[in-house]
Protein backbone atom coordinates (compact mmCIF):
# COMPACT_ATOMS: atom_id res chain seq x y z
CA UNK A 1 0.00 0.00 0.00
CA UNK A 2 1.13 3.56 -0.71
CA UNK A 3 -0.08 6.93 0.64
CA UNK A 4 -2.44 8.93 -1.54
CA UNK A 5 -1.07 12.22 -2.92
CA UNK A 6 -2.51 15.76 -3.19
CA UNK A 7 -4.43 16.37 -6.41
CA UNK A 8 -2.22 18.30 -8.92
CA UNK A 9 -3.38 21.92 -9.01
CA UNK A 10 -4.98 23.16 -12.22
CA UNK A 11 -5.57 19.69 -13.71
CA UNK A 12 -9.25 19.11 -12.92
CA UNK A 13 -11.19 18.23 -16.05
CA UNK A 14 -14.86 18.59 -16.97
CA UNK A 15 -17.54 16.51 -15.24
CA UNK A 16 -19.32 14.22 -17.72
CA UNK A 17 -21.24 11.92 -15.36
CA UNK A 18 -22.14 11.65 -11.67
CA UNK A 19 -24.38 9.61 -9.40
CA UNK A 20 -24.83 8.61 -5.75
CA UNK A 21 -25.76 5.28 -4.17
CA UNK A 22 -27.27 5.24 -0.65
CA UNK A 23 -27.88 2.23 1.58
CA UNK A 24 -27.74 0.63 5.01
CA UNK A 25 -25.44 -2.18 6.12
CA UNK A 26 -25.52 -4.00 9.47
CA UNK A 27 -23.05 -1.56 11.09
CA UNK A 28 -23.49 1.75 9.24
CA UNK A 29 -25.51 3.73 6.71
CA UNK A 30 -23.72 5.60 3.95
CA UNK A 31 -23.85 7.36 0.60
CA UNK A 32 -21.25 6.63 -2.08
CA UNK A 33 -20.70 9.66 -4.34
CA UNK A 34 -19.08 9.03 -7.72
CA UNK A 35 -18.27 10.98 -10.86
CA UNK A 36 -16.24 10.86 -14.06
CA UNK A 37 -14.22 13.86 -15.30
CA UNK A 38 -12.55 14.16 -18.70
CA UNK A 39 -9.13 15.81 -18.59
CA UNK A 40 -7.54 18.06 -21.21
CA UNK A 41 -5.77 15.15 -22.92
CA UNK A 42 -9.02 13.16 -23.27
CA UNK A 43 -8.33 10.67 -20.47
CA UNK A 44 -10.71 10.02 -17.57
CA UNK A 45 -10.51 10.70 -13.83
CA UNK A 46 -12.81 8.70 -11.53
CA UNK A 47 -13.97 10.56 -8.39
CA UNK A 48 -15.26 8.72 -5.28
CA UNK A 49 -16.35 9.87 -1.83
CA UNK A 50 -17.86 8.04 1.15
CA UNK A 51 -20.36 9.91 3.34
CA UNK A 52 -21.42 8.11 6.52
CA UNK A 53 -25.06 8.95 7.28
CA UNK A 54 -25.66 7.05 10.52
CA UNK A 55 -25.78 3.67 12.26
CA UNK A 56 -26.56 0.38 10.60
CA UNK A 57 -29.51 -1.94 11.03
CA UNK A 58 -27.84 -3.85 13.89
CA UNK A 59 -25.12 -1.60 15.37
CA UNK A 60 -22.86 1.37 14.68
CA UNK A 61 -19.21 0.93 13.65
CA UNK A 62 -16.52 3.05 12.04
CA UNK A 63 -16.19 2.86 8.24
CA UNK A 64 -12.64 1.75 7.52
CA UNK A 65 -12.22 1.36 3.76
CA UNK A 66 -13.80 1.12 0.32
CA UNK A 67 -13.07 -0.71 -2.91
CA UNK A 68 -13.92 -0.06 -6.57
CA UNK A 69 -13.57 -2.20 -9.69
CA UNK A 70 -12.86 -2.97 -12.53
CA UNK A 71 -9.62 -1.14 -13.37
CA UNK A 72 -7.65 -4.04 -14.89
CA UNK A 73 -5.36 -3.11 -17.80
CA UNK A 74 -5.45 0.63 -17.01
CA UNK A 75 -2.85 2.93 -15.50
CA UNK A 76 -4.02 4.47 -12.20
CA UNK A 77 -2.65 7.29 -10.02
CA UNK A 78 -4.41 8.00 -6.70
CA UNK A 79 -4.99 11.55 -5.41
CA UNK A 80 -7.03 13.29 -2.69
CA UNK A 81 -9.04 16.52 -2.83
CA UNK A 82 -10.34 18.00 0.42
CA UNK A 83 -12.47 20.72 -1.20
CA UNK A 84 -15.89 20.47 -2.85
CA UNK A 85 -15.11 19.27 -6.39
CA UNK A 86 -18.43 19.82 -8.14
CA UNK A 87 -20.28 22.81 -6.67
CA UNK A 88 -23.98 21.94 -6.63
CA UNK A 89 -23.25 18.24 -7.28
CA UNK A 90 -23.18 15.42 -4.71
CA UNK A 91 -19.58 15.86 -3.53
CA UNK A 92 -18.87 17.74 -0.29
CA UNK A 93 -15.93 19.37 1.41
CA UNK A 94 -14.28 16.85 3.73
CA UNK A 95 -15.51 17.09 7.34
CA UNK A 96 -13.39 14.39 8.92
CA UNK A 97 -11.34 16.56 11.35
CA UNK A 98 -8.23 14.36 11.23
CA UNK A 99 -7.80 14.71 7.46
CA UNK A 100 -6.53 18.32 7.48
CA UNK A 101 -8.54 19.20 4.36
CA UNK A 102 -7.56 15.98 2.66
CA UNK A 103 -3.80 16.51 2.56
CA UNK A 104 -1.57 13.47 3.23
CA UNK A 105 0.31 15.32 6.01
CA UNK A 106 -2.40 14.47 8.55
CA UNK A 107 -3.96 11.50 6.75
CA UNK A 108 -3.19 7.84 7.26
CA UNK A 109 -5.12 6.83 4.14
CA UNK A 110 -3.36 4.36 1.85
CA UNK A 111 -4.09 3.03 -1.64
CA UNK A 112 -3.45 -0.38 -3.19
CA UNK A 113 -4.39 -2.59 -6.15
CA UNK A 114 -5.20 -6.27 -6.25
CA UNK A 115 -2.64 -8.55 -7.94
CA UNK A 116 -4.71 -8.50 -11.14
CA UNK A 117 -4.99 -4.71 -11.02
CA UNK A 118 -8.78 -4.92 -11.18
CA UNK A 119 -9.70 -3.85 -7.64
CA UNK A 120 -8.59 -0.55 -6.09
CA UNK A 121 -8.64 -0.41 -2.28
CA UNK A 122 -8.56 2.74 -0.15
CA UNK A 123 -7.84 2.13 3.55
CA UNK A 124 -8.71 5.04 5.86
CA UNK A 125 -6.37 3.84 8.61
CA UNK A 126 -6.75 6.16 11.63
CA UNK A 127 -9.07 8.39 9.57
CA UNK A 128 -12.11 6.12 9.66
CA UNK A 129 -15.57 7.67 9.40
CA UNK A 130 -17.84 7.90 12.44
CA UNK A 131 -21.13 9.70 13.08
CA UNK A 132 -22.01 11.62 9.93
CA UNK A 133 -18.48 12.31 8.73
CA UNK A 134 -17.66 12.23 5.03
CA UNK A 135 -14.31 11.39 3.55
CA UNK A 136 -12.15 13.49 1.33
CA UNK A 137 -12.68 12.95 -2.41
CA UNK A 138 -10.46 10.27 -3.90
CA UNK A 139 -9.49 10.75 -7.54
CA UNK A 140 -8.18 7.83 -9.58
CA UNK A 141 -6.49 9.27 -12.67
CA UNK A 142 -6.42 6.76 -15.52
CA UNK A 143 -5.42 6.47 -19.18
CA UNK A 144 -8.96 5.33 -20.08
CA UNK A 145 -11.05 7.30 -22.57
CA UNK A 146 -14.41 5.48 -22.24
CA UNK A 147 -16.46 4.20 -19.30
CA UNK A 148 -19.72 2.61 -18.22
CA UNK A 149 -21.68 2.18 -14.97
CA UNK A 150 -21.18 -1.58 -14.67
CA UNK A 151 -18.40 -1.52 -12.08
CA UNK A 152 -18.82 -2.33 -8.38
CA UNK A 153 -18.01 -0.55 -5.13
CA UNK A 154 -17.85 -1.85 -1.58
CA UNK A 155 -17.82 0.21 1.65
CA UNK A 156 -16.37 -1.86 4.46
CA UNK A 157 -16.08 -2.07 8.25
CA UNK A 158 -17.53 -5.07 10.13
CA UNK A 159 -20.13 -5.32 7.36
CA UNK A 160 -20.25 -4.25 3.72
CA UNK A 161 -22.44 -1.98 1.59
CA UNK A 162 -22.02 -2.60 -2.13
CA UNK A 163 -23.46 -1.38 -5.40
CA UNK A 164 -22.79 -0.26 -8.95
CA UNK A 165 -20.23 2.37 -9.90
CA UNK A 166 -18.42 3.86 -12.88
CA UNK A 167 -15.54 1.88 -14.36
CA UNK A 168 -13.13 2.40 -17.29
CA UNK A 169 -13.71 0.48 -20.52
CA UNK A 170 -12.07 -0.01 -23.91
CA UNK A 171 -8.40 0.60 -24.58
CA UNK A 172 -6.52 3.32 -22.71
CA UNK A 173 -4.25 5.96 -24.14
CA UNK A 174 -0.77 4.54 -24.76
CA UNK A 175 0.93 7.56 -23.21
CA UNK A 176 0.51 11.23 -22.59
CA UNK A 177 1.39 13.79 -25.29
CA UNK A 178 5.08 14.74 -24.86
CA UNK A 179 5.98 18.23 -23.63
CA UNK A 180 7.71 20.59 -26.13
CA UNK A 181 11.06 20.02 -24.45
CA UNK A 182 10.61 16.27 -24.76
CA UNK A 183 9.80 16.64 -28.48
CA UNK A 184 13.03 18.62 -28.93
CA UNK A 185 15.12 15.94 -27.24
CA UNK A 186 13.41 13.25 -29.31
CA UNK A 187 14.14 15.12 -32.55
CA UNK A 188 17.79 15.57 -31.57
CA UNK A 189 17.98 11.87 -30.80
CA UNK A 190 16.41 10.91 -34.13
CA UNK A 191 18.87 13.22 -35.90
CA UNK A 192 21.84 11.62 -34.16
CA UNK A 193 20.59 8.15 -35.06
CA UNK A 194 20.16 9.20 -38.71
CA UNK A 195 23.66 10.66 -38.88
CA UNK A 196 25.11 7.51 -37.34
CA UNK A 197 23.32 5.32 -39.88
CA UNK A 198 24.58 7.47 -42.79
CA UNK A 199 28.18 7.19 -41.55
CA UNK A 200 27.83 3.43 -41.16
CA UNK A 201 26.40 3.07 -44.67
CA UNK A 202 29.23 5.14 -46.16
CA UNK A 203 31.82 2.98 -44.38
CA UNK A 204 30.18 -0.17 -45.69
CA UNK A 205 30.26 1.16 -49.27
CA UNK A 206 34.02 1.94 -49.05
CA UNK A 207 34.71 -1.57 -47.81
CA UNK A 208 32.76 -3.12 -50.66
CA UNK A 209 34.87 -1.32 -53.35
CA UNK A 210 38.24 -1.57 -51.60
Amino acid sequence: MVPTQPFPAGTQGVSIASQSETGTAFTFSATFNQAVFRTSNGALDFYYQVARTGPGSASSEEIRSFTVSNFANFLVDAFVVGADTDGAGPFRTVNNPTLADGTPSASTTTFSRSPSGAVLTTEFGLNGLTGTENSTTYVFRTNATTFDANGFFGIIDGSTLSGRTFQPTGVGLISAVPEPGTWAMMLLGFGAIGASMRRRKATQVVRQFA
